[in-house]
């Protein structure tokens, strides 16, 4: 006749924790698009031109300081210092799959009194020495072995996620470079753009001191009125208030700089030399396929792993609830002495195992499960918010880059007219047709014109920078790093049951 299984409360919840507990909750794959919507054409990213996208804007300068930061930026310094941390902790996760030694030893000495003389038909009385206190004295010296077996693989999910972890600290090292790249190179055009600015800012001054020379000559002369007057001279006013300011931006955008090189403050200051144009990459950016966003973007893979790591932390919890299996063992010498009577030393061995249930403890492992329950769909929420921002980052940029460029080069027109109004200007007043209000107002419409160009050219270059952060440049892996990242490509895997 077949057994049945007993039909105690016991061992139907043992059954059911233990069935519960085989697998991880599942969560669906994110949802990528096939293609950019704001992308002019598809055109597969050139990987080549995104590892060092620096350099396509063809300024050895920027190229230069970029590579010095990345070789000493702080910040960077700090996330390989969190990889050498988790490395530590994969260590120390990965200690629990073997055996642990130990030399433990103990000595003590006890001091009894002796009532011998009581009690003289005592079987041991003969053993015991003639003194009013007798000293017992203990030692042990072994060498102990233990071992938990990791029957059901709680250790070996905890190691993996901590390789996890790992692969996350790496990845976030890598961003901390890309971060660092692209702060550089928007802080160097906005200095070069701030420089040009100033250059404008003095031709403008200069203008408005001659407007303001004209207009106190033509008062004199009883040709305009004091209001003439006093509006050139606030003109020349704001210019100058223009200048201050733009001087305090322009000290700190060297300063910024400095401080990203690790530098003291004035390096940049005393190493560059204005008059150099805000660099342009005069090629296209092609944004390749949003499916290459896993690949390539380092925060994506710092957040896959940390998914990677959340699932098997979820597994490793409800691998906590099977029974576990420890096995000890120690051989040693131990020795007794009792006062001057007599001692003895012998070596032993011992070996043993000790079972233990955790079910006992169901209520305190439980919570454990659902709290790692909860930090895993923490984690896949953040795995999601991060993809759409990076979905985000490149549409942006994408439509930034097109407008921007259709901009730029309706400015560049406006800049023409205007230059050539003021080429017309000037020949008509040598002609005596135009006086020279309106020689001096083409050139005014002209020095504006050329700040808005160069405003227009400046936000091309930071835009252009925008995407290829957005789209991961600034990093090449290697043969064989972070290998367990190309997993990212598509849905996270789960952990293996």
């Amino acid at each position: 006749m077949p057994s049945r299984l007993p039909r105690t409360p016991l061992v139907w919840a043992l059954a059911l924790a233990l069935g519960a507990c085989s697998s991880v909750p599942e969560r669906p794959a994110p949802d990528v698009p096939d293609s950019w919507f704001h992308a002019v054409r598809q055109q597969p990213a050139d990987a080549e031109a995104l590892a060092d996208w620096w350099q396509r804007f063809d300024d050895p300068v920027l190229t230069r300081l970029v590579r010095q930061a990345l070789e000493n930026n702080r910040d960077i310094r700090l996330a390989m210092l969190r990889v050498d941390t988790a490395r530590a902790q994969l260590r120390q996760a990965r200690a629990g799959l073997f055996p642990t030694f130990d030399l433990p030893g103990s000595a003590s000495r006890q001091w009894i009194e002796n009532n011998n003389e009581q009690n003289p038909n005592s079987p041991i009385g003969q053993f015991i020495p003639d003194e009013d206190v007798i000293t017992i004295d203990n030692w042990e010296l072994a060498l102990q072995a233990s071992w938990e077996l990791d029957i059901f693989g709680a250790t070996r999910a905890r190691t993996d996620s901590a390789r996890q972890q790992i692969r996350s600290a790496q990845a976030q090292a890598i961003a901390a470079r890309l971060a660092v790249a692209s702060n550089m190179a928007q802080g160097y055009m906005q200095l070069r753009a701030l420089e040009g600015q100033r250059a404008l800012l003095v031709e403008g001054i200069e203008l408005a001191k001659g407007l303001e020379h004209i207009a106190r000559r033509l008062f004199e002369a009883g040709e305009v009125t004091r209001l003439d007057v006093e509006a050139s001279a606030a003109e020349h006013a704001s210019l100058q208030a223009d200048l201050d300011e733009l001087e305090i931006n322009l000290a700190e955008a060297r300063l910024a700089l400095d401080t990203l090189l690790a530098e003291p403050p004035g390096s940049i200051a005393r190493r560059l030399t204005a008059g150099a144009k805000v660099p342009l990459a005069d090629k296209p950016i092609p944004p390749g396929q949003p499916l290459d966003l896993l690949r390539r973007r380092p925060d994506l893979i710092a957040e896959a792993a940390q998914l990677q790591a959340a699932q098997l932390q979820s597994l490793a919890a409800r691998r906590d609830l099977f029974p576990t299996l420890a096995l000890q063992a120690a051989v040693g010498r131990s020795g007794l002495a009792l006062g001057d009577a007599f001692s003895t030393a012998s070596n032993f061995a011992r070996l043993g195992a000790t079972f233990g249930l955790p079910f006992l403890d169901y209520r305190r492992r439980g919570a454990a499960i659902d709290l790692a329950d909860a930090e895993g769909e923490s984690a896949y929420l953040g795995f999601q918010q991060a993809l759409a921002q990076a979905l985000e980052d490149v549409e942006r940029s994408l439509v930034r880059i097109d407008g921007q460029q259709r901009r730029l080069e309706s400015l560049r027109t406006t800049l023409r007219h205007r230059a050539y109004a003021y080429e017309l200007a000037q020949k008509s007043y040598r002609l005596g047709e135009a006086n020279l209000n309106e020689v001096l107002d083409a050139q005014r419409g002209s020095l504006q014109a050329r700040q808005q160009a160069l405003q227009g050219r400046t936000a091309l270059a930071t835009v252009q920078v925008a995407l290829f952060v957005a789209l991961g440049g600034g990093w090449e892996r290697e043969p064989g790093s972070m290998s367990d990242a190309d997993n990212t490509s598509e849905a996270p895997e789960q952990p293996e049951q």
